[in-house]
């Protein structure tokens, strides 16, 4: 039976690796949306004003050429329709691929602009928990930083603060022990120095991980 179990292949963990949604992503909706949406918009912008531009050269050059042919009276009336037909077919092709190239350039841009924002978002959520943790009592410093994250500078002085609080916090601790066991040797009572065993254990919680 032990060979046989051996031989089983062990079972698939059911659902596979955590799927990326939007809204991680989204850490600070309000700052990475506005942040977004101005810079799509700016861009968007003078693409539609340099467009507007390259569509209005494609129509004047097929008015050119309408009134070029009105000029050749020898010319069929089929060959001239047919030509005219051909220069509003051209320039629809530009008008659309203009509108076609915006609307890219605006999906792209919000993409772009939403990894963008989420690199520096995402450190400073997570500074923000890490402060109220400290501000609640507790000198933990849990993870770091991911590879290409901004705020690395900022980060590293928090977490050198923060092993400075711990440093200090641990040589406070070792005073009181100390003051502790003098006391007992001194003869005093338990009672007398609770309190401080119990200071020196809420200084001591403080750097334990939760």
């Amino acid at each position: 039976m032990g060979a046989e179990a051996q031989s089983q292949p062990l079972p698939k963990k059911a659902g596979g690796p955590p799927k990326r949604r939007l809204r991680n992503y989204l850490l600070d909706p309000r700052f990475q949306l506005k942040y977004t949406g101005m810079v799509v918009g700016v861009t968007v912008l003078v693409a539609v004003v340099l467009g507007w531009f390259a569509y209005d050269y494609s129509r004047g050059q097929t008015e050119s050429m309408t009134i070029t042919l009105a000029m050749q009276p020898d010319l069929a009336p089929e060959v001239a329709e047919d030509l005219e037909g051909w220069a509003e077919a051209q320039d629809r092709k530009v008008l659309m691929g203009i509108v076609g190239g915006i609307l890219f350039l605006a999906l792209a841009l919000g993409v772009t602009g939403i990894l963008v924002t989420h690199k520096l978002v995402g450190p400073a959520y997570k500074m923000k928990l890490l402060f109220g943790k400290v501000e609640s009592g507790k000198l933990q410093l849990a993870g770091r930083l991911r590879k290409g994250d901004e705020l690395q500078d900022v980060f590293e002085a928090f977490a050198n603060m923060v092993e400075a609080l711990r440093a200090a916090q641990e040589r406070e601790i070792a005073e009181l022990d100390a003051a502790i066991e003098e006391a007992k040797r001194a003869g005093t009572p338990d009672e007398a120095i609770a309190h401080i065993v119990q200071v020196r254990n809420r200084m001591q919680a403080a750097l334990e991980d939760d």
